[in-house]
């Protein structure tokens, strides 16, 4: 390519230059365009439109100012009041009781067999040691 000499030369400017000599339709939006084909068609062509609704948002419930309340793991119910905790399960007072007598565990001491909470008796009845075993009871202590 030859070197330029002037900026008159350059294919670039000469194209900017026809671009601008020629007449060019206005630029109008679809609404714009549409609202003028209604009127030069004096009411007879169908103005197209398109309705638009505002977007809705949901209130957001304030789930931090609402307490969970506590699942008994042997009723399955709320557990409003007194709660008892035992190895991160919760349940009511009342049923707070061995799986087999119903005996209420309070102050006498539970005992986890397969998921099941039973008194001592009951657990030592579901439990055998290996043979040449004997079954102790350990009691840990909660300060």
């Amino acid at each position: 390519p030859k070197p330029l000499t002037s900026i008159e030369e350059s294919h670039v400017f000469r194209m900017l230059q026809e671009d601008q000599e020629q007449p060019h339709e206005p630029r109008q939006s679809g609404s714009f365009k549409a609202l003028q084909d209604y009127v030069e068609s004096n009411g007879s062509k169908p103005m197209v439109t398109r309705s638009v609704k505002a977007p809705v948002t949901k209130p957001q419930a304030t789930t931090s100012s609402l307490q969970k309340l506590p699942l008994c793991d042997k009723c399955g119910t709320g557990i409003v009041g007194p709660v008892v905790k035992a190895r991160d399960k919760y349940r009511h007072p009342a049923c707070f009781v061995c799986s087999d007598c119903g005996l209420n565990l309070k102050q006498k001491g539970y005992f986890f067999v397969e998921g099941q909470m039973y008194c001592e008796g009951h657990a030592r009845m579901r439990m055998s040691p290996p043979e040449g075993h004997d079954l102790v009871t350990v009691y840990a202590c909660v300060p």
